[in-house]
């Protein structure tokens, strides 16, 4: 394991095998890095996620509540994987930045455990971004939710997820 001066681990993490914490990085709460895995940047990964194998968390991207990231993943930039998200190709997970009604935020899609598909939008966290947007009337109505839609739809069918609209 490799831990550079301005990375912080700190709580109960843990980092093993030969993962390495560099940048600006934290991992921190009952977190653990693992594998050959790789944190750098601003980071962070914390709560009681789980980072191993050739996965890499670089840029300002988040890996917290249960989530597991692992295998040869990468998630960057603004990228936000939580609850009790799994991670273990580079197609199970997918980010783009949208407007909302207070300016531009990312959204990042990933598989649940459950193969439902989770999202998390800003400061929102959710298991259904149609029920999410069906109680902001003002989104459709302002057209906010047309490219958001629209890249939940291209997400779906790249992971091979059948949705019966009615």
């Amino acid at each position: 394991m490799n831990i550079t001066e301005n990375s912080t681990v700190a709580g109960a993490a843990q980092v093993s095998g030969n993962a390495i914490i560099s940048g600006d990085a934290q991992v921190y709460g009952l977190a653990h890095v693992a594998g050959h895995a790789q944190v750098n940047g601003a980071a962070i990964v914390n709560e009681y996620a789980y980072v191993s194998g050739d996965a890499t968390i670089s840029g300002r991207a988040i890996v917290t509540g249960s989530a597991i990231v692992s295998g040869n993943v990468s998630l960057s930039g603004n990228a936000h994987v939580s609850g009790t998200a799994v991670v273990t190709e580079q197609h199970n997970v997918a980010w783009g930045q949208f407007k909302a009604r207070s300016g531009r935020y990312t959204l990042t899609l990933y598989m649940q455990e459950d193969g439902s598909v989770g999202f998390t939008w800003g400061c929102r966290t959710g298991d259904d971004l149609r029920d999410y947007l069906g109680f902001r009337w003002d989104y459709a109505a302002s057209g906010l939710d047309v490219a958001v839609l629209a890249f939940l739809r291209e997400f779906e069918q790249a992971n091979g997820i059948v949705v019966e609209y009615v």
